[in-house]
Order: structure tokens, then C-alpha cells, then sequence
């Protein structure tokens, strides 16, 4: 993404705004609690709907089936099911520890000392105390069953991809062979839009997720010329007039946006997908066959959706853009993790411009979602909204923190409040993101890469493509009324 991001923001938000000047929102609830809580525990503490002992069909079984069966099933992404008692209870005390340090469900958009988002989320995975202490509660007493006749409804399937959506692949299946170099790979995908549609949705799908490091999509014009249909690429499309629509990491689940808004595109619109592909000691040996989903609404919005990465910039701010003097620079500014380093910070910098490419810029934009990117030195990214002349809004704002950064638990997080609600930036507005690293052997992410690369120390770190580079990205989806 490095080579992307400084001349395609300008290009994003102006082809966005373009298309915006010539397309029921989600109910809000309530904001989660300090530590990652959604709500306090009701009265009786234990959260226990028995009135007696906790059992597994009645207290506990509503829990799991709705925050842990979506990965922790045959072949799901959870290293063992529990889609039984007897796997349950064979797992309680792991169920406790990991539900009372809230690192399960995985969650990265925490409440800190330093960052409370003035709105909730969308898709809250968190458990409530109350959730939390019905499962101690449960493994303390026994771990016992119950009646079965107590068990919930069994629910739905849910899907894995974005339900009732168009699937685009490339004509083959990428294989990556016998190298240890991160490729990157771009794939043209043509869906022969005939008129202006308006996607609502959207996700990937890789068949080969042990190798797919990030995926994006980018819509190209009518007409544009690209370098094949297959073909190494730059970190972003290598396509003039491309805007990016999508991306896709481990972990994230499908972008689906609020009734009333969508992105736009034109006639003749291509897509080209860029797929970051990641060799290491436990890839899978199979050939790659991602594909990029999308749905349609036949809807006009409101509000024409468009995201923008903001950050990875590798010089001194200009034009109210770049990297801001960090601890560890040595010959001025620059992005550096040095070997050993803990705690290393480096800051990105961004502000609204008036216009972009002779267009202006609408004097308030919504913002609907936000997401962070690191690499495995990252650790704690925060992104920051300063106001040049707050009115109602406050002058800084906390977007967003995720101070447990976990690169295999990526995703995008929605503001859970009607579309007119949300938070906006207007030109003059700066955007910070302050991304942490750990240089360390001590990360266990980035030292089990060390080792498996030949390195039995740390090394230097700079802005980079590579798994072993670093990246310092806010990817941000705005909103613009038609």
C-alpha cells in the first residue's frame, strides 16, 4: 500500500466528490463501557437467567451461539468447536480466561484513558459483564448441562461471504510457488456495467487465506488501460483514475452499508483487484483463487459512500500531508523502527484540503467507519480528529483505538448511529494517526517472523510492502449527501 497512498488520496476524494455532486440508518445503541464492556451487569451479578445453578442450554448456550459458534466450528477459523456441550465444557476454563481478559471475542476498537468514541458500534462483538460473569459463573459450578430442552432456537446459517452478491475472479488461480518474496498481484475484473449502479456491500472471499496477506479493489474508468489482466503491481492498481472501493485483511467480515447510502459507479467501470500474497513456514501449498463480492441496491441513495487510506507517508508534512518528527530520527524526519525498540511511535498527518483537483470540497463530510493497518512491529494505532473551528462537534476527537492491535483480527468498524449523526470533517480538519511498534523478540508476531526469514535479532524497519515492513494506515469511509 506505501506507493498508494500519497498521490491516490487526492485522486479518491476527488473522483468520490465527482460522482457525489452529478447517491433507514442503523438504530443507535448505546456506547460500550471502559475495558470493552457493552453494559454493566444486571442486578444478581451472576447474569443467570435461571434463577438457580448456571447451565450450559439455558445461561450459557446463548452466549456462545451468538458470539463464538461463528469461528469456533468444524473448519472454522477457531482452533477447536463449540458447537456442543461436551466441547464446551471440555474448554471452560479456557472460555473463562480468555472472555475475562477480552481478548475473545476478538475485538480491537477498545474505550482507553485516551480515546472514548462519542458513538457505539455497529456489530458490537463484545460480551457484557454480565455475559462474562455467566461463564465464570458456569465453569465454577461444574461446567453443568442442564435440560436440553432449554437450548435456544438453533440459529441460521450464517454466510461467509456478502449474502445475495455478484462474485468476481480472476480467469485462473494463482499459485505462489517455491518463493519467500511477498508479491503482490493485480487481477482486471470486468462485471460489463452497462448504467451507474450503486453497490452496497462489499467483501472477499480467498480460497487460500493462509497466503493472502490483504486484498483491495479499485474501480478504474471506462476506457482506462492497464498493464494486463494479470500482472505484478505497485501497492496500489497501476491504473491512472483508479478509486479505491474496498479491503480485505484476516479478519474482517463484510462492508455492508446503512440503508440510504452506496457507492457509485459508472458505466464501462472495471475493477482491478489487488491481492498481497505472504509466504511463511505454515502457507498452504494450493493455488489462490480470491474472489471480489459485491451487492447492488436498485435504491438512489442519499449519501454516496467513498474510502480513502490515509497515512504511510515517508517525508515532512506538505500541503498539511506527511510524517511527523518521531523519537528514534537521525538524519530528519523519516520512518524508522530501530532494532530492539519498544514503544516506538510514528505519526501521520492529514489535512482537509479546500479542493481537490480544481473541485471543492463539500463543506462537511460524514464519517461512517474507520479501520487501522499495521504490520506485525504494530501494537497500538489511534486515529484522531482535530478541528480547526468546532462548533458543536469537539475540537479533538478520538475515532478510533485499537490498543491491542492483533494483525490476524482485522476489520473495518461502523459508527452505530443514524447517517445525519455522524461524526464530519469539513476542510482545515486534520486527521492523526499514531501508529506503536515493538521491535522486539519479545513480539511474538514479529520475532516467529524474524526467525522463519533467518534473522535471530531484530532488524531495522521501514515503510514498506513487505510483512516484515511496516505501514501506518487509517483506512476512512466517508459519506457525502447527493
Amino acid at each position: 500500500m506505501k506507493k498508494l497512498l500519497a498521490p491516490a488520496i487526492a485522486a479518491t476524494l476527488a473522483l468520490a466528490l465527482a460522482a457525489a455532486c452529478s447517491s433507514a440508518a442503523p438504530e443507535t445503541a448505546g456506547k460500550a463501557e471502559d475495558g470493552g464492556g457493552q453494559g454493566a451487569t444486571p442486578e444478581g451479578g451472576v447474569g443467570t437467567q435461571s434463577g438457580g445453578a448456571v447451565t450450559y442450554h439455558k445461561d450459557v448456550e446463548p452466549i456462545v451461539q451468538a458470539h463464538c459458534q461463528k469461528c469456533h466450528a468444524p473448519g472454522g477459523i477457531g482452533p477447536f468447536s463449540l458447537m456442543t456441550y461436551a466441547g464446551a465444557k471440555e474448554f471452560a476454563p479456557n472460555m473463562v480466561d480468555m472472555t475475562a481478559s477480552r481478548l475473545m471475542p476478538p475485538w480491537g476498537a477498545l474505550d482507553t484513558p485516551e480515546c472514548k468514541p462519542r458513538f457505539g458500534w455497529k456489530d458490537d462483538e463484545r460480551l457484557t459483564d454480565a455475559e462474562i460473569a455467566t461463564i465464570k459463573a458456569w465453569n465454577a459450578g461444574g461446567a453443568l448441562e442442564g435440560d436440553p430442552k432449554d437450548a435456544p432456537p438453533a440459529p441460521a446459517a450464517k454466510p461467509s461471504d456478502l449474502p445475495g452478491a455478484l462474485s468476481l475472479t480472476a480467469k485462473q488461480p494463482y499459485a505462489l510457488g517455491a518463493t519467500k518474496k511477498d508479491m503482490l498481484r493485480c487481477f482486471v475484473l470486468d462485471p460489463k456495467i452497462a448504467t451507474t449502479k450503486f453497490i452496497s456491500g462489499t467483501f472477499f472471499v480467498p480460497t487460500n487465506k493462509s497466503i493472502v496477506h490483504h486484498a483491495l479493489a479499485f474501480a478504474i474508468p471506462a476506457g482506462a488501460k492497464t498493464p494486463g489482466e494479470d500482472y505484478e503491481c505497485p501497492g496500489g492498481s497501476g491504473v491512472d483514475g483508479a478509486k479505491l472501493v474496498a479491503a480485505w485483511a484476516p479478519g474482517s467480515v463484510p462492508a455492508v452499508y446503512p440503508t440510504g447510502a452506496a457507492l457509485l459507479v459508472d458505466a464501462g467501470t472495471r475493477f482491478v483487484m489487488q491481492v498481497h500474497y505472504h509466504p511463511h513456514a505454515n502457507a498452504k501449498p494450493d493455488p489462490d483463487l480470491t474472489a471480489f463480492q459485491y451487492s447492488i441496491t436498485d435504491t438512489v441513495p442519499d449519501y454516496v459512500v467513498f474510502t480513502s487510506l490515509i497515512g504511510n507517508f515517508n517525508s515532512a508534512p506538505k500541503d498539511g500531508r506527511g510524517l511527523l518528527p518521531g523519537p528514534n530520527d537521525t538524519g530528519g524526519v523519516e520512518f524508522l523502527v530501530p532494532p530492539n525498540a519498544k514503544g516506538h511511535t510514528e505519526t501521520m498527518t492529514f489535512t482537509m484540503p479546500t479542493e481537490l483537483n480544481g473541485r471543492p470540497i463539500p463543506p462537511k463530510l460524514g464519517i461512517l467507519g474507520v479501520g487501522a493497518h499495521m504490520h506485525l512491529a504494530g501494537v497500538d494505532e489511534k486515529i484522531t480528529l482535530k478541528r480547526a473551528k468546532p462548533s458543536s462537534e469537539p475540537a479533538d476527537e478520538c475515532l478510533l483505538q485499537e490498543p491491542r492491535w492483533n494483525f490476524d483480527w482485522q476489520r473495518g468498524f461502523q459508527y452505530d448511529t443514524p447517517l445525519a449523526n455522524l461524526p464530519t470533517i469539513t476542510p482545515g480538519d486534520t486527521m492523526e494517526v499514531r501508529c506503536t511498534f515493538d521491535n522486539t523478540m519479545a513480539n511474538r508476531k514479529i520475532g516467529a517472523a524474524l526467525l522463519e526469514q533467518g534473522f535471530s535479532q531484530p532488524q531495522p524497519i521501514k515503510l514498506g510492502e513487505q510483512t516484515l515492513d511496516e505501514m501506518c494506515l487509517a483506512a476512512v469511509s466517508f459519506v457525502v449527501k447527493r
